[in-house]
């Protein structure tokens, strides 16, 4: 191999480099330069400018590091691939452990100091193992005095050597227009394309995402307490796990790791954000944020707020999405774009929960993951961006009005995996209500409901479920619901001051708590005794009408789904792109559709954002809630 440059540090093996220079040439096949270096300890500026010379040369790279009591060998970078980097490595290192420097790249984690002696045999045997075991592009190699360790480092977004810079946006440029993918839909599933299927295959996101030392994702567990496959997928920072469920672990794996990846696009990962400006000053291109929903004044004035009181004067960041029906890009609130971010991001990255007190307001409009959704490309990933909020709207409405819903007969259900949970759930003593939440949105939706025979604790668990078939909707809440009943039972004192002061509501786990006390009982079962009717009659014509109007793509499915809401008066669709590197080097997108005037699934009491949405108010009418106010009684969705 010719054109190899070697770039030893002082008081590392000359022979190392050589062999470093080999290996690379091994693993290169063709390619007729590369870069070799080995140096001490990690040094981003030189690592910056070693991996922009291999760039700009379009030849490989490979960086030998010794780190403390280890030398890390790669990751082999090659251009025209989405290898990861030696920044990488360093980044996904640090985030895997919360290292205290995982803020400052620019630091190395360990100081400079000869090798050990140990470690130069070590090293010099893991280097000639490369002849006959070569590194793929995004392989390194630990070489420790626990011997030799092969790792795969995806490339991260937030990469400081081999990710382009964060863009700085100006509020008077407007990206483009949105033009959205349309990919054939799968014959198996009308809402969803073909290209992501290998990532279903079992072991395949195993093989290139589950690392105990670099991630991303760190380890999948299996939940041996469900009463079915379930795994969950552990990501370090991530507010929540990943979780996959199916009826054997090797289905219920990659669905884990699926949403795990979902999780991610929780919070702006490139720059795009544009602070500071008020809504009177961007209303030409921005959404109107009260048409949104907004608060009573006793909500914001309650000590249990997280709210950040806004007018159209106040300064407020902003995130930019794209019209749904003209691909014209909109601003939108940049909380409600991404649900993890917050105003005082930059003082607790983690997002870690404080005590009551005036940090508490942290958002002006605090959201939830309702209406996330990942798909193999972004028109996938909107069409169930609009499915999920379709189903929190309609379960929301329903327990708003508190009147009795059609109930599905269970015996019509076909599905053999939900007619075993159905088994499951009437095992553990309790009696389950598929109830019909259809609305105004005319898409397939389902409230499962489960009551305590006994009339004890737990009284009531509550799930829901979308989807263009109408047994996917329905198997959807009952894995939910399933596994909630299947819980240990918690701690029957649990809630006992929120049934007199709902104010005392204020995280995710009260509304559970509240619902599962016998005395709310009365309140849940409100939704009881409709006309019983089959599944077909519940939703008659689907999926065949979806899959009839859809032509076969994806896309055609979104637009009926689009069109479902604009019948419904949700006329305006801004989709928010919350996909990173990370997701686009899967084939994945992530997105969040913003959608003005549909109920949002808000978690907290002083947080219910229900003011200002006149589908709730018509919805209403003719019902025994019609003159109380906002913000209602706290809904029980879990």
């Amino acid at each position: 191999m010719t054109g190899v440059t070697v770039s030893p540090a002082p008081a590392l093996s000359d022979s190392w480099a050589d062999r470093c220079a080999r290996a690379l040439g091994l693993s290169a096949g063709a390619t007729a330069t590369a870069t070799a270096t080995v140096h001490g300890t990690w040094d981003l500026d030189r690592e910056r400018a070693l991996f922009r010379r291999a760039q700009e040369a379009g030849e490989p790279y490979l960086s030998l590091r010794v780190t403390g009591d280890e030398a890390l060998i790669g990751p082999l970078w090659a251009p025209g691939t989405d290898s990861g980097c030696p920044g990488c490595a360093e980044t996904r290192a640090r985030i895997a452990v919360d290292h205290p420097l995982v803020d400052r790249l620019e630091e190395p984690r360990h100081p400079s100091r000869p090798a050990p002696p140990f470690l130069p045999e070590l090293v010099t045997a893991a280097l000639d193992g490369l002849a006959d075991a070569p590194l793929a592009p995004g392989e390194l190699l630990a070489v420790n005095g626990d011997g030799v360790s092969r790792h795969r480092v995806p490339r991260t977004f937030n990469c400081p050597v081999c990710a382009p810079p964060a863009p700085r946006p100006d509020p008077a440029e407007r990206p483009a227009r949105l033009v959205l993918d349309d990919p054939a839909a799968s014959p198996d599933d009308p809402v969803r394309g073909t290209a992501g299927a290998g990532l279903l295959a079992p072991g395949a996101l195993r093989r290139r995402l589950v690392d105990p030392r670099f991630g991303p994702v760190l380890q999948i567990m299996r939940d041996l307490d469900a009463p079915y496959a379930m795994s969950n997928a552990v990501l370090p920072e991530s507010p929540a796990h990943g979780y996959g469920r199916a009826l054997t672990f090797s289905r219920a794996e990659p669905v884990a790791v699926l949403e795990a990846y979902e999780r991610m696009g929780s919070f702006p990962h490139h720059g795009q954000v544009l602070t500071g400006l008020a809504y009177r000053d961007v209303a030409d291109r921005a959404l109107d944020p009260a048409l949104l929903g907004t608060y009573t004044e006793e909500q914001l004035a309650h000590p249990l707020s997280r709210v950040l009181p806004s007018t159209p004067e106040t300064p407020l960041d902003w995130v930019w999405g794209h019209d749904l029906a003209t691909g014209e890009p909109v601003l939108v609130p940049a909380e409600v774009g991404f649900y993890r971010y917050e105003y005082l991001h930059r003082h607790d990255r983690h997002g870690a929960r404080r005590d009551h007190g005036a940090d508490r307001r942290r958002s002006h409009f605090p959201d939830s993951s309702s209406g996330c959704a990942l798909g193999s490309g972004l028109t996938e990933a909107a069409l169930h961006s609009l499915l999920e909020l379709a189903e929190r709207d309609a379960f929301l409405i329903a327990w708003h009005r508190a009147v009795p819903l059609p109930a599905i007969d269970p015996a019509s259900v076909r599905d053999p995996v939900s007619r075993r949970l159905l088994d499951v759930i009437d095992v553990h003593g309790y009696d389950a209500h598929l109830l019909v939440t259809t609305y105004d949105i005319d898409v397939p939706l389902v409230w499962a409901l489960a009551v305590n025979r006994t009339g004890g604790h737990p009284a009531s668990w509550s799930a829901a479920g979308s989807g263009a078939d109408p047994e996917d909707a329905v198997r959807a809440a009952l894995w939910e619901l399933t596994q909630m009943v299947t819980r240990p039972p918690g701690d029957p004192a649990a809630g006992a001051a929120m049934v007199d002061d709902p104010w005392q509501v204020d995280l995710l786990e009260d509304h559970v708590d509240l619902y599962n006390r016998p005395e709310t009982l009365p309140r849940v079962t409100a939704v009881l005794g409709g006309l019983q009717v089959t599944l077909a009659e519940a939703f008659p014509g689907w999926p065949d009408r979806l899959v009839r109007a859809a032509g076969g793509t994806v896309r055609g499915a979104l637009e009926f789904v689009r069109e479902r809401f604009a019948a419904a008066g949700l006329d305006r669709v801004v989709l928010v792109d919350q996909s990173s590197r990370d997701h686009t080097d899967l084939g994945l997108a992530v997105a969040k559709a913003v959608v003005p005037g549909i109920l949002p699934m808000c978690f907290g009491h002083s947080q219910q954002r229900l003011v200002g949405l006149p589908r709730l108010t018509a919805a209403l009418r003719g019902t025994p809630q019609e003159h109380r106010q906002a913000p209602y009684d706290p809904h029980p969705f879990p």
